[in-house]
């Protein structure tokens, strides 16, 4: 079964939900065909052959960049879904390049301006042609690698004016194996970096639903590299969490990732007075593992949760707002405990309906990546307008 949404001259999105590897690459032919891509993203979930998925979608876009990952979920032109492969497709006169790091655990800070320059030197530029406004970085990572930080802030200094968003890749809450792929190659443990001309208006963008109270913690004992903190204001962090939760640390230790999601609680840290997110991902004895680094000594803000369907709603329509021109189609990678918070609360349909209120492709992610940050608990998008605002 294929499923389409409206189509322009110059993207096309599409869902498909069963069969061999071959069958799902020709449903989503059929369905992006129309607008003579040159840039193919796609996004499948785990049950489906990764592998022989990859090399269907290019073999049959030999001339397109195609580039895709697993999924905790997808987000496509049916809404949020657990077992799909969606796919959207960019033609004229979006232009893209793309770069696979094929082993993300050895890459290092310094190798951010060979990555610029290979990204630029495919659309015949150099990294100092790279401009906002002209250009945007799109990032899938290995959601189990801890690289991502390392990835981004190397890119943000290497094109500091080049805005970024991009996802971290999931294996269905898992947490084994994930997968990313360029023009038909998968593999674990990487990273692709699409570079997209758009000659569109565009715009990338972030939100989260969570207000900083007065609570602060301070990590005075961490492990950055494996996102481990083992100890707040020189306690154990699991006790820590407890006593913010109200419960006791025996109720915690039986708290699942929806149940932790329920408590509306979670970290943040302050960059030029914005907020963004460290989510607990899960309890370890008495440590606890975040979707992203923290280092010892950093000072985390105690974030409350607010209305996760109002925020998304309202956060989505800003943005539409802020394009200046039409919104034709979103690029979004949202966190799995947002769903997973949704779920807890019981507003998963009105979730859904915040979060897809224009044609969309994505995925839910194990974390988020915005400009030269990673982050968590948030939706990163990338909104495309029309050619002229018509």
């Amino acid at each position: 079964m294929t499923l389409r949404a409206p189509n322009t001259s110059y993207f096309a999105v599409g869902s498909t939900f069963d069969g061999t590897a071959g069958e799902l690459a020709g449903s989503l032919e059929r369905s992006l065909r129309p607008c003579e891509p040159n840039l193919i993203l796609y996004f499948a979930h785990p049950r489906h052959d990764f592998a022989a998925l990859a090399a269907g979608v290019q073999q049959r876009f030999p001339d397109a960049i195609t580039a895709g990952c697993t999924t905790m979920g997808e987000i496509g032109p049916t809404g949020l879904s657990d077992g799909a492969v969606v796919g959207l497709g960019l033609g004229p006169p979006c232009r893209a390049a793309a770069v696979m790091i094929p082993e993300l655990s050895a890459f290092r800070f310094e190798d951010g301006p060979r990555l610029a320059t290979e990204l630029a030197g495919q659309l015949g530029l150099e990294p100092s042609g790279l401009v906002p406004g002209r250009h945007v970085l799109v990032t899938l990572t290995d959601g189990l690698s801890g690289m991502e930080e390392i990835l981004v802030a190397s890119l943000g200094t290497a094109l500091s004016r080049v805005p970024l968003v991009g996802g971290s890749a999931g294996d269905a809450g898992r947490f084994e194996r994930t997968f990313v792929s360029l023009n038909g190659r998968a593999v674990s443990g990487s990273a692709v970096v699409v570079l997209l001309e758009p000659s569109l208006p565009f715009l990338a963008f972030q939100l989260h639903h969570y207000q900083p109270s007065r609570g602060r913690v301070v990590v005075t004992r961490a492990e950055p590299k494996r996102r481990l903190v083992s100890r707040l204001n020189g306690r154990p962090a699991a006790h820590v969490l407890a006593d913010l939760y109200g419960v006791g640390i025996e109720q915690l230790r039986d708290c699942g990732p929806v149940e932790l999601a329920h408590h509306g609680i979670q970290f943040g840290f302050n960059v030029g007075g914005s907020y963004f997110m460290r989510s607990v991902m899960t309890l370890q004895g008495d440590e606890l593992l975040l979707g992203g680094a923290v280092e010892e000594g950093s000072i985390l803000t105690v974030m409350r949760a607010g209305d996760i369907v109002d925020a998304t709603r309202e956060g989505v329509l800003a943005a539409q707002r802020d394009l200046g021109s039409d919104a034709a189609v979103m690029l979004a990678f949202s966190c799995g405990g947002r769903l997973m918070e949704a779920r807890a609360r019981g507003v998963v349909p009105e979730f859904e309906a915040a979060s897809c209120l224009l044609p969309c492709a994505g995925f839910t992610t194990y974390g988020e990546q915005f400009g030269p940050m990673q982050v968590n608990h948030t939706l990163t998008a990338l909104l495309l307008g029309t050619p002229n605002g018509h």
